[in-house]
């Protein structure tokens, strides 16, 4: 008999478990990456920055950020392609994070890119959290 009563309770629990966890967003974060760089790309910031969330801008200017695009481009040359390098998919109580990392290839250089997005676990929408770019010399 107990061993029944703790099958039950131990069955329960990976059915209830499953529920609660969300379903793999993998291909909105793809989508959302493509759009981030369509819009790098055509150079459209208001675009780009309406995939960030808000927080993303109060701890790194939205100018600075753009300047640091403008620069590359004066110096690397507008982008040719996005390669990936890599993504991760990190399953966290708050919600799920995706982590991409991308290597830009330029006219003439290439520059890296570490894209974090997280869809929270509350149903919020998914947005940009994390961003970091860095400019490789010709």
């Amino acid at each position: 008999m107990p061993f029944r009563f703790i099958a039950i309770i131990f069955s329960l629990c990976l059915l209830l478990s499953s529920c609660l966890t969300q379903a793999d967003q993998k291909t909105e974060a793809d989508q959302m990456v493509k759009s981030l760089h369509t819009a790098i790309q055509k150079h459209h910031w208001d675009e780009a920055a309406k995939l960030f969330d808000p927080n993303y801008f109060k701890q790194y200017p939205k100018d600075v950020w753009i300047k640091q695009f403008n620069n590359a481009f004066q110096d690397l040359g507008e982008i040719k392609s996005f390669n990936l390098s890599s993504q991760q998919k990190d399953p966290r109580f708050g919600g799920d994070f995706y982590i991409y990392i991308i290597s830009i290839v330029h006219t003439h250089g290439i520059s890296h890119e570490t894209i974090t997005l997280v869809k929270p676990i509350n149903g919020d929408p998914m947005l940009i959290t994390g961003y970091q770019f860095k400019a490789k010399s010709h």
